[in-house]
């Protein structure tokens, strides 16, 4: 079946066991640093947060897209060769997220891969996926281990912080993919 645009599809317990506690490992052992943004927004750029930039090798190193299944790869057309950002959020309850979109780099397909080993309700974090006024909420995901959310880059979303109650960062593995190549993503 092929993947329809300005659609939201979500992918539980995509992974087995090894694989997730190497992601998590990996990712948890990144280079993290103040200044990380998903938005290409000037409204937004004073708002830096905490995150990791990945360059294709440190994706192909990571191993998310060798262990995906087929049928999900195909469905949106997910490769090395498509994929044009990699980028790691670590959320605090700190965090002041905003709403935007994926699409700035004319991207068909963004991708999300909740990498913690354990997140709890009551931590809060979730993606809020909006309508296009930006101000009404169109669905509420939870980042819950072991899911992937793959969407229309063109549907605003953002990130809500954690509680004060969230023991660690939550980490999610964010990609965008089918748009223009970016040879900033070589570095």
């Amino acid at each position: 079946m092929k993947a329809e645009k300005n659609q939201i599809y979500i992918y539980d317990n995509v992974f087995e066991s090894h694989y997730t506690q190497k992601f998590y490992d990996f990712v948890n052992n990144s280079y993290f640093k103040i200044g990380t943004s998903d938005s290409a927004c000037k409204d937004y750029e004073e708002r830096k947060n905490f995150g990791s930039t990945y360059s294709r090798n440190d994706l192909k190193e990571l191993g998310l897209l060798d262990a995906l299944p087929k049928e999900i790869k195909d469905k949106f057309n997910l490769s090395y060769k498509t994929v044009t950002r990699t980028l790691v959020n670590a959320i605090t309850s700190y965090g002041l997220y905003h709403p935007h979109d994926d699409s700035g780099n004319k991207d068909i397909w963004s991708f999300l891969y909740y990498a913690n080993m354990r997140w709890d309700l009551e931590w809060g974090a979730d993606t809020l996926f909006l309508n296009d006024d930006r101000k009404s909420v169109r669905q509420h995901v939870q980042p819950l281990p072991n899911r992937i959310v793959i969407f229309d880059a063109t549907i605003p979303h953002l990130i809500r912080p954690s509680t004060m109650h969230a023991p660690t960062f939550r980490y999610s593995i964010n990609m965008t993919f089918g748009g223009n190549f970016n040879p900033q993503f070589e570095k």
